[in-house]
């Protein structure tokens, strides 16, 4: 027996249901909304807030799930690309947009901490550049971030190669209300990164 299953029924049905106007659909917005401002306040320093993070090896395909999910392009590059966590906050919305933040947790002066915004776009096409250099923004603290959103990244260099610092994009105007984190991807080769290991196991 063969199962057809027609995507524009779904489509049809989760628009007759209106699942995010829904009682469940406010109260789960509202518990994300709290979830965040907690996080943004360095809260998961002391407590963990729940999560979900995309978790794999090295260009395991997790960069096409995280498009899948929010409709939106990461940079890709060969090799390891994401060298810092990314936070993905999706929730519905009548209109488009992407605010994007950077959070300093780690490794930065306490007057330094904390989740500072970035830029705002209200078009898909532009997300990938701007996420890009929110990462490089990640990767050079001493730097002003400002710097980023019109440096030529081409000629641009990381004081870091990782950071356990996070760029935010938030997305409104997204099919679900859900946060997820991408992690940089599992290494199995730790000389790539740390050329000196080798040396330093084996004496």
């Amino acid at each position: 027996m063969t199962i057809v299953h027609d995507i524009s029924e779904s489509s049809r049905f989760v628009e007759k249901t209106k699942l995010g106007s829904s009682q469940y659909g406010h109260s789960t917005h509202s518990l994300i909304d709290v979830i965040n401002h907690l996080r943004d306040c360095g809260t998961e320093q002391i407590l963990p807030l729940p999560k979900i993070a995309v978790v794999g090896n090295q260009s395991a395909g997790k960069s096409s799930l995280i498009e899948a999910i929010s409709h939106i392009r990461v940079p890709r590059s060969k090799g390891t690309c994401t060298r810092c966590p990314m936070e993905v906050v999706l929730r519905r919305g009548e209109s488009w947009s992407c605010q994007v933040s950077l959070r300093f947790d780690y490794d930065v002066p306490n007057e330094s901490k904390g989740t500072f915004h970035f830029t705002e776009k209200s078009s898909k096409d532009e997300v990938t550049e701007i996420v890009h250099r929110a990462k490089m923004a990640i990767l050079n603290p001493s730097t002003p971030m400002e710097t980023f959103l019109e440096i030529d990244l081409s000629e641009c260099s990381t004081k870091s190669k990782f950071s356990r610092n996070t760029v935010v994009a938030e997305i409104i105007g997204a099919d679900v209300d859900v946060t997820f984190i991408d992690l940089p991807g599992i290494i199995s080769n730790v000389e790539k990164v740390f050329p000196s290991y080798r040396k330093l196991t084996l004496g």
